[in-house]
């Protein structure tokens, strides 16, 4: 007997399935992903996103990168803007014949997030064997608990208590001008922009320590930064019903948006 699928009223078989579009990252979560923003006619960061794609297909399919970036980088190009600012998502996904594809998702990026207030998730995140610059498209377990909580971000803990991230942000605490960020544990991801503000730290002689963070930590610092690639870093302006001060955050913010773009050119 052979596989087949029902969909649209019709019943397909395996040798028509590419017609469906259906991928292992639908059955099974297999959809490694990065996402790029475009500014002012540059993608920022652009070679630390590829090499994010290069080691996640390997990992997960033992996939040479090589065969995909030339088409990547020629979608890229055909996508492209001079002007505006713009969201753009490459997801790799392994159809149910087992090729490998990618497909890029692009539209204008309008930041209206406002004011950041955090709180710290119900969730307890527990250790796993993905490694730590593997990014997955499912987020269902965040967006449900985000809906029914009336703040912008959750922050995760795991079972040993320590601080990990957010749900789509690295996270950093600071405090008496030490820049505090979680490692590299299972349950953080290796972020692009984590990695982009850590370098601007250190460059600019900052104390920066990526070190083991408990709830006391969270509790006890004066500001807290979000970072994701889409975004850049960010300062929340509440944790739970405490207000979180700024004012570091306002001494190296544009600074650092000019060191990531000019990042790939130094």
């Amino acid at each position: 007997m052979s596989a087949n699928i029902f969909y649209n009223h019709q019943i397909f078989t395996p040798e028509n399935w590419d017609k469906l579009g259906l991928n292992r990252g639908l059955f099974f979560g297999e959809s490694p992903f990065t996402t790029i923003r475009l500014s002012g006619g540059s993608f920022l960061g652009l070679n630390h996103h590829l090499r994010r794609l290069a080691r996640s297909i390997y990992f997960l399919w033992n996939s040479d990168f090589k065969e995909f970036e030339k088409q990547i980088l020629d979608g890229l190009k055909s996508l492209h803007e001079n002007e505006g600012e713009f969201y753009f998502r490459i997801t790799f996904v392994k159809n149910l014949n087992n090729e490998v594809d990618f497909f890029i998702y692009k539209l204008p990026f309008v930041d209206n997030e406002g004011e950041l207030h955090l709180e710290v998730s119900n969730t307890i995140k527990g250790k796993g064997e993905l490694p730590n610059y593997l990014k997955i498209g499912n987020y269902t377990e965040h967006s449900c608990e985000l809906r029914k909580r009336s703040c912008s971000e959750l922050i995760y803990f795991n079972y040993e208590g320590e601080l990990l991230e957010c749900g789509t942000n690295n996270i950093f605490l600071i405090k008496d001008q030490t820049i505090l960020t979680p490692s590299l544990v299972p349950g953080v991801l290796d972020g692009i922009c984590r990695s982009f503000l850590l370098d601007f730290l250190r460059s600019k002689n900052f104390i920066v320590r990526e070190t083991k963070l408990l709830r006391d930590d969270l509790e006890t610092c004066d500001e807290v930064w979000l970072t994701n690639a889409l975004r850049g870093v960010r300062a929340a302006h509440l944790l739970g019903t405490r207000k979180l001060e700024r004012k570091f955050f306002k001494e190296i913010d544009e600074e650092f948006i000019t060191f990531v773009r000019n990042y790939d050119q130094a």
